[in-house]
């Protein structure tokens, strides 16, 4: 959490949002503190969530498309982290501290435990094809409520970032950004190719309880054609495979995918020529770490872990994931 931030979240402020709530704070655990400030809590016999969020980050007006796009997933039966209202029935509170404010959001806890390496196998890559492909399916239909202001461009939002940091990057770097963005951009964007994504589905932001998967945090949902969501969660699949022998890789990827679209053509059905935009999706977002790595470690140093991760994206941002070949990546 920036010093800026921590200035303005007083006791004072954690004690009203408490009150809002109807808990104390001996039943809150904090489990996150960094751009949002996250907490767990019970009340009777159920887990919840607080996100908290300062103004600074991110606007109540940016905030409501995404609780307006949860509820509307909720109302038609996604498998997502919902939120709740508070005391007042409201489902974002604003608590106002100086000329700032934080936002905050009651989220039902996902039931259920997150994926280890004991279940990462055939059921889970269904499961995860499924939940995606009925995310994007309902979607495909959502409009805004009233007074919604739509969420930018994920690209847009990226590529910005990005070029902010300019300084700290090569040309060629630069330049092979550009290029993908540019061939991407002649994709249609109708209402089966682009919406609202999560934008970050991994194995960090889902639980299985009795063989069905909860998605949650999906504080960085975007517009995005719905094959985004698809090569991040590739992208992320080739990384936990990467532990895997050197000539099997490729082999543990087709395994992956045969799974995941077994779930997701299930619930959804994309347009082929989206699905050959994977690769260059899966790209772009190495590049997008790259850059988010090298912002806010800038002058700090790298341990181990972080150091090899970060040899990897760049590795990806130059070379791309064109070893895989489509025929590993298409249903």
């Amino acid at each position: 959490m920036s010093q800026l931030i921590d200035r303005y979240y007083t006791p004072a402020v954690l004690s009203e949002i408490t009150k809002r709530y109807g808990t104390d704070l001996h039943n809150l655990k904090l489990l996150r503190k960094n751009v949002n400030i996250i907490y767990s809590f019970r009340q009777g016999f159920k887990s919840f969530i607080l996100r908290i969020t300062h103004s600074s980050e991110q606007t109540k007006e940016v905030l409501l498309s995404e609780i307006d796009w949860l509820s509307y997933l909720h109302q038609h039966g996604a498998d997502v982290s919902t939120p709740v209202e508070s005391l007042n029935h409201n489902l974002i509170e604003v608590v106002e501290s100086g000329d700032t404010y934080f936002t905050v959001v009651k989220f039902s806890k996902a039931p259920g435990h997150k994926l280890d390496q004991f279940h990462w196998d055939k059921p889970v890559f269904k499961e995860i094809g499924r939940v995606t492909g009925r995310l994007h399916r309902l979607t495909k239909q959502y409009v805004p409520g009233k007074g919604v202001i739509p969420r930018q461009d994920l690209l847009e939002i990226e590529v910005k970032k990005v070029l902010v940091h300019a300084d700290n990057h090569s040309a060629e770097f630069i330049s092979e950004m550009l290029r993908l963005v540019g061939k991407l951009e002649q994709l249609p964007k109708t209402k089966n190719d682009y919406g609202l994504i999560h934008n970050d589905i991994n194995r960090g932001n889902m639980f299985i309880h009795k063989g069905r998967i909860c998605l949650f945090d999906t504080a960085d949902c975007a517009y995005s054609w719905f094959v985004s969501d698809i090569a991040l969660t590739l992208f992320y699949a080739v990384l936990y495979f990467d532990v895997r022998p050197e000539g099997r890789h490729a082999a543990y990827i087709r395994f992956f995918m045969n799974h995941f679209w077994e779930g997701y053509l299930q619930e959804n059905q994309l347009p082929a020529a989206d699905l050959h935009a994977i690769s260059d999706l899966m790209t772009l977002r190495a590049i997008f770490l790259c850059d988010y790595i090298k912002s806010i470690y800038s002058g700090k140093q790298l341990n181990q872990a972080e150091k090899k991760f970060y040899e990897q994206l760049m590795t990806f941002s130059y070379e791309g994931f064109g070893f895989l070949g489509f025929e590993f990546i298409c249903p």
